[in-house]
């Protein structure tokens, strides 16, 4: 880590810190981890839905969505209720290490991202728990940690805790050259102020990921269908992930939307992260030939693209739709940079919700 360029940073910011708007957002989110720490075990076993609408709203991951409720009912539906609550309460409060805990949330849930468990981990143990999100990655790239993941597949439960490691020693040099008591969510607002708009000279890494490891290949796959779910989302469209398409199709993501006196347009996506190419193939194939679908899109690393354009040459060639091909790095970009839009234009216009 660069501690001479983290000087610099933390200097200014102490200073910054000190004027009238700064201290009004630090009374803010003082009452925001007022709020969370009213929470305990029961309290979240006990909540209902609207209740736990409130719960999650309020989270600053939370920001990049403008219509919250959709994606809290998305949360509901696709883990059950009591399922949701009590795997949260396991992953918070639970006996085991946090390093368990976090790999088990992860599996056992869908949709929670690493910036919505580190959050309320962070709310619970400011000490001990980072808020790990985009700003985070970018802090870090700029003072110069290296092995930092690309996808959130990669942050296992002991990845986290390393990457937590390094924020634990800006808080100690924080503390020492202030002589204060700063806990790690003031390390979250001092990336936040100080270093989110700031461009870093690494670029993201190329490296080509290792997939071949079952579980490995099933949570990339997992986070890239719901990457381009939510991006499809951003981008106004209704977008779902495993989606039937006619008969004997059921593909990995669809964007939706309709016009008028022309009907419903539909775009498909598959995602290839290990097992079968010609499963992919196929399931595209099928879904070319119902008339509202106008695009057909596969997602995979480059080296896997490359084979998949191979062998759909001569299956498409009469086909009314070709293959189009996104690669699962450009996908990560795309997302990283519409998180980054959304969570700025809603702070910024201050949208709470739109239903």
């Amino acid at each position: 880590m660069d501690f001479d360029l983290l000087n610099k940073k933390l200097s200014e910011y102490i200073i910054s810190s000190n004027n009238e708007i700064e201290k009004q957002e630090l009374s803010e989110r003082h009452e925001q981890e007022l709020f969370y720490a009213s929470y305990t075990k029961d309290k979240i076993l006990a909540m209902d839905e609207d209740e736990f609408y409130e719960y999650i709203r309020n989270l600053w991951a939370m920001v990049i969505w403008g219509n919250k409720h959709y994606i809290v009912n998305k949360y509901i539906e696709d883990n059950g209720f009591d399922n949701l609550k009590t795997q949260l309460v396991y992953l918070l409060y639970g006996e085991d290490s946090l390093e368990v805990r976090w790999d088990h949330f992860k599996e056992q849930i869908k949709g929670f991202g690493p910036a919505m468990m580190s959050e309320l981990l962070c709310y619970v143990y400011p000490n001990d728990c980072m808020i790990w999100n985009s700003t985070a990655v970018n802090a870090y790239k700029i003072l110069g940690v290296k092995d930092i993941p690309n996808y959130n597949y990669q942050l296992t439960g002991k990845k986290y805790l390393e990457m937590t490691e390094y924020s634990k020693k800006i808080q100690r040099f924080l503390n020492e050259k202030t002589q204060g008591n700063y806990d790690l969510l003031f390390v979250d607002y001092f990336f936040w102020d100080s270093l989110r708009l700031e461009k870093s000279v690494e670029e993201p890494s190329k490296k080509k990921l290792e997939v071949s490891q079952e579980t490995i290949a099933k949570s990339l796959h997992t986070e890239l269908k719901e990457k381009i779910r939510d991006i499809g989302f951003w981008l106004g469209f209704d977008s779902n992930n495993e989606v039937k398409i006619g008969t004997g199709a059921v593909v990995d993501a669809v964007w939706d939307f309709s016009i008028n006196n022309i009907g419903k347009v539909t775009y498909v996506f598959e995602v290839q992260t290990g097992g079968s190419i010609d499963s992919l193939i196929m399931n595209l194939l099928k879904a070319s030939k119902y008339k509202n679908v106008q695009g057909i899109i596969a997602v995979s690393d480059s080296i896997q693209l490359e084979k998949i354009k191979k062998e759909a040459d001569a299956l498409f060639k009469d086909s009314n739709l070709k293959i189009q091909f996104w690669d699962q790095d450009d996908v990560l970009a795309v997302y990283d940079k519409l998180q980054f839009v959304n969570e700025n234009v809603n702070k910024i216009l201050h949208i709470e919700d739109s239903l």
